[in-house]
């Protein structure tokens, strides 16, 4: 295979790769678990400089808690700084400041610090709806991107191989396919995923509202019953 068109596969490669790429960052922002991904396009003004979180504070999970992430100072002035900066970026993060009281080990004895715990909302109906409109929309651009991409790399093959053999063609054309099959299935594997992230959290949520709503009914079938219970006994004892 000609070296010109080696690296038109190559580029070709690249270019869907980083389509690719795009997609999987934009769905790693629409959060349904935590991801620490989603904070790095955040800037945070201080002292009249926007600064990027992680030179201001250290993001982090727990283990065990696929919901949160936690973010601690590394000035604890910066706190609200920070908070406000993520607000901005992610508001519909639930935010709480924590207070904690720890030994940094450096013989200054306890100190308490604060942090910030940003926790993912419920995926709800109204999330729901919303989370899977743009996990739809992104798709369809990122493939949009995709096939005009082929397209044009398929112009500038046939235009590589206007001297080389029938062979090389049918070659070149089945290399050209794995490479744009590989991103394709990526990108299908990409979308499926977030999907069934979102349906799994929604009907984490569904369960969880049955479950309340049944307990409520039980609760409030239990009062009735005393009541009615309640009201015969006085009504014995009068007579």
């Amino acid at each position: 295979m000609k070296r010109s068109i080696i690296n038109k596969l190559s580029q070709l490669s690249e270019e869907l790769k980083g389509y690719v790429g795009a997609l999987n960052y934009r769905y790693m922002n629409l959060c349904v678990k935590a991801e620490e991904a989603s904070m790095l396009p955040i800037q945070v003004p201080i002292e009249d400089e926007l600064k990027n979180i992680e030179d201001v504070g250290f993001v982090g999970k727990k283990d065990g808690d696929d919901f949160s992430i936690y973010i601690v100072p590394k000035i604890q002035d910066d706190l609200r700084d920070i908070a406000k900066s993520v607000k901005v970026a992610h508001p519909e993060f639930i935010q709480e400041i924590v207070k904690e009281t720890v030994d940094p080990g450096d013989g200054s004895g306890n100190q308490e610090v604060s942090y910030l715990k940003l926790t993912m909302p419920e995926v709800n109906d109204d999330r729901h709806d919303v989370l899977t409109q743009a996990v739809d929309t992104f798709y369809k651009m990122c493939k949009a991107q995709m096939e005009k991409a082929k397209a044009e790399a398929d112009v500038q093959f046939a235009a590589l191989s206007a001297d080389i053999s029938p062979l090389e063609v049918d070659n070149m054309k089945q290399a050209v396919d794995e490479v744009n099959d590989m991103w394709i299935n990526k990108r299908e594997q990409l979308h499926d995923e977030k999907l069934k992230e979102i349906e799994d959290a929604y009907n984490q949520w569904l369960t969880h509202q049955q479950t309340t709503a049944r307990q409520q009914q039980e609760e409030a079938a239990a009062h009735d019953q005393n009541v009615g219970t309640s009201m015969k006994m006085t009504s014995e004892n009068d007579e």
